[in-house]
């Protein structure tokens, strides 16, 4: 699927299919759509006879395979498709939680294909999506393809932090920036799509029109309890954590993260970037508290983040992040 902000970067892709780089990295911020172009372009790549934008035709027998999933030309790394059992990933003792790193094995499941002829006699593609969920070992695995490259192969890399990839590789991947589209057609996108308060939920999202349609579409009143609660003198430190985890972690600090960031640019600037409908909460609150507390708890926040899959007590573990607000109201 070509999203609207997508057509001219896809347009200017899918005509030099003749001249493409072996490796590139799509990278922007979540929400904009990288996974979705990734896909439609590996389609096109791959089609018989794509129409004049470039786009599949959908009609030919390579679009009837890549649309069932088994296209011989194309393979798609992730997360969903990681063996639980890969040696660089340490098992789960209950077996429960989402992977969260493409391992070693999945890298080199890609050698076979790799060195094989093309069914179609066409070109060979690879995605890997997310690129920066690969270990250290499957990362080496896969510089090691990148520095070799085979004459029609492209592999196509989707990173929201292409920061977490290794500069070896990232230095062998020609960069694709996926930037927000401008907030007029982003808004008009939302609304196509039936999502009430567009602005809202596109403030939220931070300028990212699917990050913005997940939030409406899951949004079930959490996020306003909590913040109606955080802005509430009088709501207890033990109250704001049960509140908190009725949302998975990475959810919950998410919003504190936007609410720390609001107050802060409230404190400097006179006004808010996310939580739009809590304007005169942040600012009550940013009159109160204090710059360098502000930013120390930020970077706690920041920091937490990386423990969020994995808290080892989720109700010590907000209570933890939500002490400093106590002092802020």
């Amino acid at each position: 699927m070509i999203h609207s902000w997508q057509t001219g970067l896809f347009t200017r892709l899918a005509s030099r299919r003749q001249s493409l780089p072996h490796a590139l990295l799509l990278h922007g911020r979540a929400g904009l759509g990288k996974t979705d172009f990734a896909m439609a372009l590996a389609q096109s790549l791959l089609c018989d006879a794509p129409l004049e934008n470039g786009e599949a035709c959908g009609q030919c027998p390579a679009c009837g395979w890549f649309a069932a999933g088994n296209h011989p030309d194309f393979r798609w790394v992730s997360l969903q498709e990681e063996d639980a059992t890969d040696e660089d990933v340490a098992s789960d003792a209950k077996g429960k939680k989402p992977p969260t790193q493409i391992g070693v094995d999945a890298i080199r499941a890609l050698s076979g294909f790799m060195t094989t002829s093309t069914h179609r006699q066409g070109m060979r593609i690879v995605v890997i999506a997310p690129a920066d969920a690969l270990n250290v070992n499957a990362a080496n695995a896969l510089l090691k393809t990148l520095e070799e490259p085979l004459p029609g192969t492209l592999m196509m890399l989707v990173s929201d932090e292409p920061g977490r990839l290794p500069a070896t590789i990232r230095s062998r991947c020609q960069n694709v920036r996926f930037d927000l589209p401008p907030a007029a057609e982003a808004e008009a996108w939302l609304s196509r799509a039936g999502v009430e308060q567009a602005s809202l939920f596109l403030a939220l999202a931070g300028g990212a029109p699917l990050e913005a349609q997940r939030l409406a579409t899951q949004d079930a009143g959490l996020r306003p309890a909590l913040l109606r609660m955080l802005s509430n003198p009088e709501a207890s430190l033990v109250q704001l954590s049960e509140q908190a985890i009725k949302m998975a972690t990475p959810e919950w600090i998410g919003w504190l993260q936007r609410w720390a960031h609001d107050l802060v640019e409230q404190k400097l600037v006179g006004q808010i970037r996310y939580h739009l409908d809590f304007t005169e909460a942040l600012g009550r609150m940013a009159q109160k508290a204090d710059l360098f507390d502000l930013l120390s708890w930020e970077r706690q926040l920041r920091e937490a983040r990386r423990l969020a899959q994995h808290p080892l007590n989720a109700r010590l573990f907000a209570e933890s992040l939500l002490l400093p607000v106590l002092a802020m109201r």
